[in-house]
């Protein structure tokens, strides 16, 4: 049971770093794109 218990929380604990990650990572490039946006548009 503690095994099982164990494997379930790891499991868990990836799906939230890959969700983390997911929505972190976009933001950041928003970040640090802003500038570069208004040019984008332009095109």
């Amino acid at each position: 049971m503690k095994r099982l218990y164990f494997s379930a929380l790891s499991a868990l604990f990836s799906v939230l770093a890959f969700v983390a990650t997911v929505s972190i990572k976009p933001a950041c490039f928003s970040l640090f794109y802003q500038p570069e946006i208004p040019r984008g548009l332009k095109k």
